[in-house]
């Protein structure tokens, strides 16, 4: 932690330490502020919730995202407003995208997979997928190379809108094998998904 500054305290020169002298100097320590009662502060942010588009997960976070405040029970899926570490699971012929949120599950050292809720849980999201969409692959866009930042483990390779449709639609299509879900961060905003960034594991799921 920084320290803080040092107080600039002023010389006074005083004839003698009568009631006079004292009176003033005592004047001079009240206003300085040095009798302040410091303000407490809060410590550190709360989570960042769904609501915040800047709030980015961590990658191989062990817990699950949830939309705050909704009623799974009523209606279809909402989107996910914000940065959601997740698989897209389906897309529809409007391009409506169908998404789950999943979490990193270590299985000794450094192996581990991603894997979504358990079956019966309906936790998923649904937005249709923007035109513009920002396609970051990790495995280029016909998923052949290694294409990621080995710093940061996203996916580098700019691919079409198009190319991502594929991408899950050919998941889809072998039955739901998870394994074949490419974990991203998907952000929604505005109700549109709008940029999907793979994250490359090579542990697979």
């Amino acid at each position: 932690m920084r320290n803080a500054a040092p107080r600039a305290w002023t010389r006074l020169a005083l004839p003698s330490a009568g009631p006079a002298a004292l009176a003033l100097l005592a004047a001079v320590v009240l206003t300085s502020g040095c009798g302040e009662t410091p303000t407490p502060t809060t410590g550190a942010p709360g989570p960042a919730t769904s609501s915040s588009p800047a709030a980015t997960p961590e990658l191989f976070g062990t817990e699950f995202q949830v939309a705050p405040e909704h009623d799974w029970s009523k209606g279809g899926p909402p989107p996910f407003e914000g940065v959601l570490r997740g698989w897209l699971t389906d897309v529809d012929e409007g391009g409506v995208a169908e998404y789950r949120p999943i979490r990193f599950t270590q299985s000794g050292g450094e192996d581990g997979h991603f894997d979504g809720p358990e079956e019966g849980d309906v936790t998923r999201y649904a937005a249709p997928i923007a035109e513009d969409v920002l396609f970051l692959a990790d495995s280029g866009c016909d998923g052949s190379s290694q294409t990621y930042d080995k710093a940061t483990n996203l996916g580098t390779e700019r691919c079409t809108r198009q190319a991502l449709i594929d991408n899950v639609k050919e998941a889809a299509s072998l039955a739901g094998v998870e394994d074949l879900y490419r974990p991203a961060l998907i952000t929604t905003e505005n109700g549109r998904i709008t940029k999907v960034v793979e994250i490359f594991w090579q542990g697979g799921g």
